[in-house]
């Protein structure tokens, strides 16, 4: 995977290489795993704890 298309630098797709080695994929596969990992969590419903309250204006 060429370093271009992904915007790492060598340290960090030395290790995603080495990542996607271990669990026998590929990097680009390892990639997309993580991508997605991190969307699912950055846009998963979070509930609010306790009342909501409403906002009121000082007069």
């Amino acid at each position: 995977m060429p370093i271009q298309e992904v915007g790492l630098d060598q340290h960090l797709m030395e290790k995603l290489e080495r990542e996607a080695a271990r669990r026998g994929i590929t990097p680009e596969a390892l990639a997309a795993e993580m991508i997605d990992r991190e969307l699912a969590s950055r846009t998963k419903l979070r509930f609010t704890r306790g009342t909501v309250t409403p906002f009121h204006r000082r007069a």
